[in-house]
């Protein structure tokens, strides 16, 4: 696992299957605010939003400049990105 990352309990799979239903068993299939107690832990669904996968720097930092201008012209919810990987 990447650093500061640990596997789920199991018991926490069984858990959200009887409170959310089969097939909400993974965090990120629960609702926006489900959460779960599991003895002293607590788990909360964790959505990241993409610029939280991808570093601001690096190869990518002309192209997040290049969004950031766009998005002030023309407003955040009028900005996309499509990337093709592909050969």
């Amino acid at each position: 696992m990447p650093d500061g990352l640990t596997a789920l309990p199991d018991e926490l799979y069984d858990s959200a299957a009887a409170k959310f239903g089969e097939g909400n068993i993974a965090p990120s299939q629960w609702p926006a605010d489900g959460e779960l107690l599991l003895g002293d832990a607590l788990y909360r669904p964790v959505v990241p939003a993409y610029r939280d996968l991808v570093p601001p720097d690096g190869p990518w930092r002309p192209v997040w400049n290049v969004m950031g201008t766009l998005s002030e012209l023309h407003g955040e919810d009028n900005v996309r990105l499509i990337v093709w990987f592909g050969g």
